[in-house]
């Protein structure tokens, strides 16, 4: 998963009241506190594309017990799609 973000890349939302915000290093450490989703179901809903940039909507399915819905920013950077910004919101 690592690798598909860039190293300045961020992450917003909501679990409960609290706001999860800040560095990417924030879902890698939740991921590997919390394990492998083994069950997980994945579907990629919208990708815009202009040029450089692109917007990707992903609803996810049994993270780890919770659904989510993903948006995310993505920049080419040196001729790679690197995920910039991670906006989420748990389903129930």
């Amino acid at each position: 998963m690592r690798r598909a973000f860039h190293d300045d890349a961020t992450i917003f939302g909501y679990e409960g009241d609290g706001l999860f915000a800040g560095a990417i290093q924030r879902l890698f450490d939740w991921h590997d506190r919390n394990g492998p989703a083994a069950d997980i179901k994945a579907d990629i809903v919208n990708i815009d594309i202009a040029a450089t940039i692109a917007t990707v909507r992903l609803e996810l399915d049994n993270w780890t017990g919770t659904n989510y819905t993903d948006l995310f920013t993505l920049l080419k950077v040196d001729g790679q799609w690197k995920i910039m910004n991670k906006v989420f919101h748990i389903r129930t």
